[in-house]
């Protein structure tokens, strides 16, 4: 019985919505591509959660500050996947997340013109 989940030149073939058990993001949607994503330390042991190869990926990598987009790249995944990876172990208090500051002051504006004026 061949069945085909590997290709020679492409490597394992496994979809995207097999990675995330056909799940989207759901909770989380603050989480953007500029996301910062770290390891808490210790890692905690959690029964419900079932880590992939995926998950155990994203918490190695984590042991510093990681966006989602460099994650991304990592896993060589679409950036929904590794969001949906992200939020399972962010439920599971295995992360936190860092998201990049929305509002910009009019200070820090001021202080960017003045900046490049002296350039």
């Amino acid at each position: 019985m061949d069945e085909a989940w590997y290709d020679d030149e492409a490597g394992p073939i496994v979809r995207p919505y097999t990675i995330t058990r056909g799940r989207t993001p759901g909770r989380h949607t603050r989480l953007d591509t500029a996301t910062q994503v770290v390891t808490v330390e210790p890692r905690p042991e959690s029964p419900r959660l079932e880590l992939t190869p995926e998950h155990r990926i994203i918490l190695d990598a984590c042991v510093r500050p990681v966006s989602l987009a460099e994650l991304a790249v990592m896993l060589t995944q679409p950036l929904g996947v590794v969001r949906v990876l992200c939020s399972d172990l962010l439920d599971h208090g295995a992360v936190f997340v860092r998201s990049p500051r929305t509002e910009v002051s009019r200070e820090i504006l001021e202080q960017v013109y003045r900046g490049l004026c002296r350039l």
